[in-house]
């Protein structure tokens, strides 16, 4: 069977057609995963963040941040032991952004907060913990794997 050539440019162009609009049925349809909803006005705050980050690499004494036995362990500063230190604990999965958690800070008496990995995916976690003591903000941010 011999297929007239306008037949075929009529073909190519339907199939044409619905591969584009599946494209684009598929593009609307994908998950977009931004770290932060509010992310213009996260970046208005770019001037205030790099000084919190000078300020806690002028600490003499980091907040250490590592994985012991099932547990992330935050270990505050030890000249920081008589003080209130207040603030939030961000854990951001990068692969998707719905097992996010916020913890607030309670630090024991030791200046450790622990927070459990028993109910984190296996993977890679973003921690990032700002904090205060005295009314100075503080940064401290970490890469860590989870297993």
């Amino acid at each position: 069977m011999k297929i007239n050539w306008g037949v075929g440019i009529t073909i190519s162009i339907i199939i044409f057609t619905l591969i584009t609009f599946w494209f684009v049925y598929f593009a609307f349809n994908q998950d977009v995963n931004l770290v932060r909803d509010d992310y213009y006005e996260a970046e208005t705050q770019y001037n205030n963040r790099m000084e919190t980050i000078k300020r806690t690499n002028a600490l003499s004494e980091n907040l250490n941040i590592r994985i012991v036995s099932n547990n992330i362990e935050l270990s505050f500063p030890s000249n920081l032991l008589d003080k209130t230190i207040t603030g939030n604990i961000i854990l951001y999965r990068p692969s998707d952004r719905k097992l996010d958690i916020n913890i607030p800070i309670k630090v024991e008496d030791s200046n450790l907060q622990l927070i459990s990995t028993q109910n984190l995916l296996n993977g890679m976690w973003k921690i990032q913990v700002d904090w205060n003591v005295d009314n100075l903000s503080y940064f401290n941010e970490k890469i860590l794997m989870v297993q």
